[in-house]
Formats: C-alpha cells, sequence, structure tokens
C-alpha cells in the first residue's frame, strides 16, 4: 500500500524512539488476557508492506496505528505516523481509509520539512476459496492531502490483488498492486507496480514473527526492493504491537529502517 521501508542508524532522537517502543513491547508482558471466548480479535495488517486476502470483524471498527523512521547512507532522513481504518460490512466486503498522520523529510544539507501525509480510501473484497486460502483485491484512490513535495502531488488510482493461505503452522500473503497517476517527472511512467511477499508464524500463544521482500518498479526510475523482519506481541484479543525493521536491497531503496505500531479494535458500530 504505501512504501513502508524504514531506517538503518537509530543515531540521537530515533534512537530514544526504538528504545521506548521497545520498552513498550517488552512492558506489556505479552500474556494474554482472559478475554471472553466471544470477543473478537483483531485482524492485523501491520506490520507488513503486504496485506491479507480477510477483512476484519464484521460489524466493527477497527485501528491500526504506527511510527516510521528512515535513513540513507547520504544521511537524508524521513519520518511518518502511518494509520488506517479498517470496516467490514461481512467476511467478503469492507472499507479502508488511511495514509500518514504526519510526514517529514530532510534531505542531506536541506533543512527538515514537514506536513499532514496524503489521504487513501479503497474497497476490499475477499474471495474465500476454502478455510485456509483466499484471493482478495483492494481498489481505490489516493488523495494528495500532504504538502512541500512530500506527498504524490496528484491523485492517484490504485489496485492491489492479494493471495493468502496456511500453510501448516505458517501463513503466506503474496500481493501485486499497480497504481496510475500522482506528479512524475518528464520520461516517467505514469504506472508503477508494486509487490510484496510475506511468510508469518506464531512464536508462542502471544508472540509472532513475520519475515517479507517487497519492492517497486516505475518505468524511468530505478527499481527498489527491501526485506523485513518483523515480531508481534498478542497483548489481548483488541491489542496487537509490532515493531521490526527493514534493509534496502537496492541502491534506490532507502538504507535501513526501523518501525513500531499496533493493531487494537476500536469499537462495535452495529
Amino acid at each position: 500500500m504505501i512504501d513502508e521501508s524504514t531506517t538503518r542508524r537509530c543515531n540521537g532522537s530515533s534512537r530514544a524512539k526504538a528504545c521506548v517502543l521497545a520498552f513498550l513491547l517488552s512492558s506489556c508482558g505479552c500474556a494474554l488476557a482472559d478475554d471472553e471466548d466471544a470477543e473478537p480479535s483483531v485482524t492485523p495488517y501491520r506490520p507488513t508492506v503486504s496485506n491479507p486476502a480477510d477483512l476484519p470483524v464484521p460489524g466493527w471498527l477497527e485501528g491500526e496505528f504506527g511510527g516510521l523512521h528512515t535513513s540513507d547512507e547520504d544521511h537524508s532522513r524521513a519520518d511518518s505516523v502511518p494509520w488506517l481504518l479498517k470496516y467490514a460490512f461481512d467476511e467478503n466486503r469492507g472499507l479502508l481509509l488511511g495514509g500518514n498522520a504526519y510526514v517529514s523529510a530532510q534531505p542531506t544539507g536541506a533543512s527538515k520539512q514537514s506536513s499532514f501525509g496524503d489521504t487513501f480510501l479503497e474497497w476490499k473484497q475477499r474471495f474465500p476459496v476454502n478455510d485456509k486460502t483466499a484471493f482478495g483485491i483492494e481498489a481505490g484512490v489516493v488523495a494528495p492531502t500532504a504538502s512541500h513535495d512530500l506527498g504524490i502531488g496528484k491523485a492517484q488510482w490504485e489496485a492491489n490483488g492479494i493471495f493468502s493461505s496456511d500453510l501448516g503452522a505458517m501463513h503466506l500473503d503474496l500481493n501485486l498492486g499497480e497504481a496510475r497517476g500522482g506528479e512524475q517527472p518528464m520520461n516517467v511512467s505514469p504506472w508503477q507496480t508494486t509487490w510484496a511477499a510475506a511468510i508469518s508464524t506464531s512464536l508462542t500463544d502471544a508472540w509472532g514473527t513475520a519475515f517479507e521482500f517487497s519492492g517497486a518498479h516505475q518505468r524511468g526510475l530505478a527499481t527498489q526492493s527491501q526485506a523485513l523482519l518483523a515480531f508481534t506481541c498478542n497483548v489481548s484479543h483488541r491489542l496487537v504491537l509490532d515493531a521490526g525493521g527493514a534493509y534496502g536491497l537496492t541502491h534506490a531503496a532507502h538504507d535501513r529502517s526501523v518501525f513500531a505500531g499496533a493493531t487494537v479494535l476500536i469499537g462495535q458500530l452495529r
């Protein structure tokens, strides 16, 4: 959905952020609460770039919030605060509303710029195959709500195809997306192709991990790809915390990144 690569060196304030986030993960105890069996559970899309085909519990509003810090070898830096609201009408249909509540960028030798980020709205449709496998599609528009050249500049239409399957103790998510629009330089195609492949598994009743490769290709620009490793902590059925990092595999990708966030069940709407 949006570039989820992140930081490499945790210097200064970024190191403090990472330490605070690590403390929050450890201090939660990661012991599942004694929730009632009927209590619905969250369906996290974080912390990977790829999304699963599944939707959240129908009739319940679910939110995702986090922080992302990236830096490159040339000492340029960027920060963002991604957010996502998810609502399902039934098991197979729902809406996604999200974006970045805050974005900032500081190129090498230049002053820092910051702004509210871009915002997207998508329709999501799930196509179940059996109780372990499903296809999905997400389609919508990204609105250029960011300023200071920190966003796409012009409206962008996008679609993302999903394949999800349980493979024994592991879960596989494959995403292939296409986007058109935005403000592009001369000789750069308005079409962008994105892909992601993630494997996740439970380590204990509370802890889980995910590993992912993802990338983007746009004619006229260098291809980007990254590897991501993340850990999740199921605090309760209503709250899942996550933290991890990513490393750029191509020169055009961000060098390194760190991130952390949470998926929370906000409340029942119907």
